[in-house]
């Protein structure tokens, strides 16, 4: 009996050793209001050691996982286990932030902040200076997706830090959606075309466009408010109408600090030097916040498209180019924008071999309108320069097209979707939305039975784009409830459950299937997945035959960390993406060879769209910029680019196509 008492509290101390060694999850996920942490089982771990190392149950674990057990919990599997705040006076960690408890002279640190009515937590952010991520790791007991007047949250005293763009964008989103709409007013979602808006609200394509003051479908952009019935009285403009207006004029005379450098200058450089992997980790495109919040000066902005000419150079001329780009905001360094920076350096370096002469001035913006004006106005590198690339935002590009219509000069935007300014001397290079599934149209050609797949919250631009482009298609609408059951349901017209639908039976008819999981919860999305991934692995594990299917991936999904990526390569998903870049291709590892040996690091996307920028465009600018531009495809590294002019600008409408394969490859096309 002693012995076994000697065995019991060795297993006891054991467990409690193995417990303490279990770094709880820092990923948090949120669904139907309670939250979870996303934690992924390592060799070793054992329910009853989990549910010690996050103070709680083992029921409370299981509860929450569909079919887990002791048995059943494997090394590598993900689980969700219930986020439960800790009384009052519990020592030790501190779950979510991997730290002891504050205390004492660590408190002094803080300072204590209540929600009051209308905070959000980027509000609060912004307000203190610091992270959304931060907040949330010094508050693991709250959700900060739903903080509430009268609670309390730790405010760091000291802490320097900025609101991520996607913070700042989801913000805006969510302010937008809030918007109240009036009768007869329709806000465009993602994927929604003029021909489906007008079918929805029974009128012509021309109708609608008369009705609402556009010239063409291309000027329809997600976020517009649309009219959907005329107004009760006449109105003297449009609802969507523009006022010509031209740039504002410099805010001051003096001449800014000089920002024209040739080759690696010095000033960069010595911004490069400054950025640690955190600056990189936490690195925010914020240089355009108060663009980002300025969205409503552009409504107000129009750029009358001129007809303008850009004749050939001489291969003995040499083109003076202008790099724009906010390298500093708030004094602190983006590393993305410095990233872009030397894949044109590299690119600089190619066209030299190729014999062309090129001068390169680059201006550090800092993300101030004031600033890029009086660049515009006084700084010689830009007014002498032949081609300007940049800046990053939309709203910054306001301060230049007056002068480069004026003088004839081709404006490259890097990285912004322009949706209101237009001017035929602005080239887009991120990929059109009007044209995201033209590499899809073996999906859509009536060969596929289309199967769509709802749960409690749908991403309806994701769902009206699938709508829009499966009009030729045998179409199946089904709804997910998490049952832990194999099926789904029918989904009736009003979106309520029908019939009971077995996925195995589905899944056994022959004809082929595209499978289109328009759910917006994260956790809906990964769970789907898995149900189709593991029904198709049993049918198959009985020797038993299915009919092929892919599963169209919303590009949302690539960003999550929530969704399991090898459920992509399990059930054949395709997604289409603006870039993509195969490290194993020549090109690229050619690329990537080059980068790491002058900098140190492997190159981001930022650098390889630097580089395509500069290959097109400056070679270009020698063999003439004109109409048959239009007929050519631009492949400088990894990605292609094909250009027409849609909606008063020439935007890129070449999409990559991903094909996750079983055999765990991506095809690219």
């Amino acid at each position: 009996m002693r012995r076994l008492r000697i065995l019991l509290a060795a297993m006891a101390v054991l467990v409690v050793a193995v417990a303490m060694a279990i770094e709880p999850s820092n990923t948090i996920v949120t669904i139907d209001g309670k939250s979870y942490y996303k934690h992924t089982v390592e060799s070793g771990q054992a329910l009853y050691a989990l549910s010690k190392a996050y103070n709680v149950t083992e029921t409370q674990i299981v509860e929450c996982n569909e079919g887990l057990s002791a048995e059943t919990l494997k090394a590598g599997s993900v689980i969700l286990i219930p986020r439960v705040e800790q009384p009052t006076g519990v020592k030790g960690k501190i779950l979510g932030s991997g730290s002891t408890s504050k205390t004492g002279k660590e408190d002094a640190k803080f300072i204590t902040y209540e929600v009051k009515a209308g905070d959000t937590i980027y509000s609060v952010a912004r307000k203190y200076k610091i992270s959304v991520e931060v907040l949330e790791k010094d508050n693991p007991s709250i959700d900060i997706e739903h903080i509430s007047p009268g609670m309390k949250l730790r405010i760091r005293r000291s802490e320097s830090g900025s609101v991520t763009t996607e913070d700042i964008e989801r913000e805006r989103r969510k302010r937008a959606e809030e918007t109240e709409l009036k009768d007869g007013e329709h806000r465009v979602q993602a994927g929604e075309t003029v021909y489906s808006l007008s079918r929805s609200y029974g009128m012509t394509e021309e109708e609608f466009l008369e009705l609402n003051g556009l010239k063409s479908a291309a000027e329809l952009k997600a976020g517009m408010v649309v009219r959907t019935k005329p107004q009760a009285a006449e109105q003297s403009t449009p609802a969507n109408s523009t006022t010509p207006a031209t740039p504002s004029a410099p805010a001051t005379a003096a001449t800014p600090e000089r920002a024209e450098y040739h080759g690696v200058d010095a000033v960069v450089d010595s911004a490069v030097a400054a950025v640690s992997e955190d600056d990189v980790a936490e690195a925010s495109a914020s240089s355009g916040n108060a663009f980002y919040m300025d969205d409503a000066m552009l409504n107000d902005v129009y750029v009358q498209p001129l007809d303008v000419a850009f004749p050939p150079l001489s291969m003995h001329h040499t083109l003076k180019v202008a790099l724009m780009l906010p390298f500093h905001y708030n004094n602190k360094v983006n590393p993305y924008f410095v990233d872009l920076y030397r894949g044109v350096l590299i690119a600089m370096e190619d066209l030299k071999a190729e014999g062309y002469n090129i001068e390169l001035s680059v201006f550090d913006t800092c993300g101030d309108g004031n600033r890029i004006s009086d660049i515009v106005s006084y700084e010689s590198g830009l007014l002498e320069a032949q081609l300007i690339i940049g800046p990053v935002y939309e709203a910054e590009f306001r301060y230049v097209l007056g002068y480069a219509e004026e003088n004839g000069i081709p404006v490259v935007s890097p990285l912004a979707d322009i949706e209101k300014l237009q001017s035929p001397v602005l080239f887009q290079m991120p990929a059109e939305d009007d044209n995201k599934y033209d590499k899809m149209a073996d999906i859509f050609d009536g060969s596929r039975e289309i199967v769509t797949i709802y749960a409690g919250n749908t991403d309806k631009g994701f769902a009206s784009e699938i709508r829009s482009h499966s009009a030729q298609s045998p179409t199946r609408d089904l709804n997910f409830v998490f049952n832990r059951e194999s099926f789904f349901y029918r989904r009736n017209a009003d979106g309520s459950n029908g019939e009971k639908i077995d996925i195995s039976a589905l899944m056994r008819t022959k004809n082929e299937k595209a499978f289109v999981v328009v759910a917006a919860n994260e956790t809906d999305v990964d769970r789907i997945l898995t149900t189709l991934s593991s029904t198709k692995s049993s049918i198959e594990g009985r020797g038993m035959t299915y009919g092929s299917y892919v599963v169209i991936g919303n590009r949302k999904w690539l960003q999550s960390d929530n969704i399991d990526r090898q459920s992509f390569f399990r059930n054949n998903a395709i997604f289409v993406v603006p870039y993509h870049a195969k490290r194993s291709s020549d090109s690229v590892r050619l690329f990537d060879g080059r980068y790491v040996k002058a900098y140190g690091v492997l190159p981001s996307m930022y650098s390889y769209r630097g580089y395509d920028a500069a290959m097109i465009f400056c070679r270009k600018m020698f063999t003439g910029i004109d109409g048959s531009m239009l007929t050519e495809t631009f492949t400088p590294l990894a990605t292609s680019y094909n250009f027409d002019l849609v909606g008063g600008l020439y935007v890129n409408t070449c999409w990559v196509r991903e094909d996750y394969k079983s055999n765990f490859t991506i095809e690219v096309k």
